[in-house]
């Protein structure tokens, strides 16, 4: 049972690592990953909530994954498992001072804007006053899903490889998290099977 379960990680991560090498998308391919983000997104959140996300955000909530996957060269499918299993696309404040869709605490997002300040600068994003962050995690999805990504960019240059990096995302450093992902990245490829 367990190397059935291993098997299974081992070959989703692997479409996910060879997804995350690819820095541009086809518009095919694009279109494809599109309609499928924001079908899941709208999915997922009505699951928690029992009512449709309204569109404008579905779509960005869309663009800024597609921003943020492209910009620190990590898959999409990734980035949208960790949101699903944060928050479930809610933008909520966490028990602990996480915010947002990524649930990051301000502290860490400045820490991390400063690791990575001339990519935050192209968005306008490089205010480093912590409750101007506090705020900016809250209300603009786009940079909230921009921080939590390089959070996890960090973790994979501090730990060495994304597997680690997951596992650390929410603070565990254990293989829990990182089953949690792998389980939602392995669903998703089941459900939808064109991207």
């Amino acid at each position: 049972m367990h190397i059935k379960k291993y098997i299974l990680v081992f070959m989703v991560f692997l479409s996910v690592m060879a997804y995350g090498e690819v820095k541009s998308y086809n518009l095919t391919n694009e279109t494809n990953l599109k309609l499928f983000l924001v079908d899941f997104i709208n999915r997922e959140y009505k699951l928690t909530t029992g009512k449709d996300l309204k569109s404008d955000r579905k779509v960005l909530l869309t663009e800024s994954i597609l921003t943020a996957s492209k910009e620190f060269n990590i898959s999409p499918l990734l980035i949208a498992s960790i949101i699903d299993i944060e928050t479930s696309f809610r933008n909520v404040i966490g028990k602990y001072g996480e915010v947002g869709y990524m649930q990051i605490r301000p502290a860490t997002a400045k820490y991390i804007v400063e690791m990575y300040i001339e990519t935050f600068k192209k968005y306008d994003y490089d205010n480093l006053n912590l409750e101007w962050i506090k705020q900016r995690l809250l209300y603009d999805p786009k940079y909230n899903i921009l921080v939590g990504t390089a959070y996890l960019e960090y973790l994979k240059e501090l730990h060495g490889d994304i597997t680690h990096a997951i596992g650390w995302y929410n603070g565990g450093g254990n293989s829990y998290y990182l089953d949690k992902v792998v389980y939602k990245i392995a669903q998703m490829t089941i459900e939808y099977p064109i991207i």
